[in-house]
């Protein structure tokens, strides 16, 4: 069985307006404690384990007691799925459990995933200073995405996220990065073009303009018509595609990439951490951190 997790959590868009900075954070990973043991069976009717094995809900039962609450609460992730109305977060981290369960994952490669989603302080510090945004300045959620203007599966990311920051215009803003791959032709020369469009403050028109030129071939000509197209100036749109800044860029986001873990394209990050699946999957990511950013504000409120 491939092991690539398949998040099996629906997302349920939500509709309240948080207003409040996320300020996230939770006890250190570990064994939760303030409880009796949770067995799986206490938890009928909360969480459904029925298509696990014997040997799976064992190793259920280990993690529900060992991880941590997703909630910052001194209690474990089993205690805290009783009261989901205190840790909204806790349901969704034990169908995370479950799904990893299914597809054969280990309790120690459980944990290291869940501690990395769920119980760690916060995610990733990716420095955002000077890459192509849209979104508000200071966002609930922030998505940085490393993309490859010659790859199809970034071209389906990209309308995913514009609908997103549609959807959530207040609170989820879009950080670009380069990243292109070497087994395509042309990606480098497309970044190029995004950084000279960018120049001129035309990157996200660029953006969209390169990705729904895919299927069809791309040269340096087709590219300053597409300039052209977009109202740009051309002379320094060219000058600046061929720049030792635009090198610079390009080389500096692909060496973060790396850095990040990244390997294939699209690679995004809710929040500093990394997405492993698809849209469902993004969906489901986002949603948790509206959940993490209310837990966040109601601490705030009763502190």
């Amino acid at each position: 069985m491939t092991k690539q997790t398949e998040q099996r959590i629906s997302f349920i868009g939500t509709g309240v307006i948080l207003t409040a900075a996320v300020v996230y954070a939770t006890c250190g990973a570990g064994t939760g404690s303030g409880t009796d043991r949770v067995s799986f069976r206490d938890l009928a009717g909360r969480l459904d384990a029925s298509e696990l094995t014997p040997t799976e809900t064992k190793a259920l039962d280990v993690l529900l007691n060992q991880e941590v609450s997703p909630c910052g609460d001194d209690v474990s992730l089993g205690a805290s799925l009783f009261n989901p109305e205190r840790c909204p977060l806790a349901p969704l981290a034990a169908e995370f459990v479950v799904a990893m369960l299914k597809e054969d994952y280990n309790v120690d490669e459980i944990s290291t995933a869940y501690v990395s989603r769920y119980a760690a302080v916060k995610g990733l510090a990716i420095p955002v200073d000077g890459s192509p945004r849209v979104g508000p300045e200071k966002p609930l959620i922030t998505i940085v995405v490393f993309s490859d203007f010659e790859c199809p599966h970034c071209a389906k990311a990209a309308e995913a996220l514009a609908q997103f920051v549609l959807e959530y215009p207040e609170h989820i803003a879009v950080i670009y990065k380069n990243y292109p791959l070497a087994t395509h032709p042309t990606a480098e020369l497309a970044a190029r073009a995004g950084f000279a469009a960018a120049r001129q403050e035309k990157f996200w028109a660029m953006h969209d303009t390169l990705f729904s030129a895919q299927g069809s071939p791309l040269d340096r000509e087709r590219i300053l018509v597409m300039a052209m197209g977009l109202g740009m100036d051309v002379d320094a749109f060219e000058k600046d595609m061929a720049s030792p800044e635009a090198t610079k860029t390009i080389e500096a986001d692909r060496r973060l990439g790396k850095d990040l873990g990244v390997s294939g394209t699209p690679s995004l990050f809710v929040n500093g951490r990394i997405v492993r699946g698809g849209l469902e999957e993004l969906q489901a990511r986002i949603q948790e951190e509206f959940l993490r950013a209310a837990v966040a504000d109601r601490t705030s409120q009763t502190n």
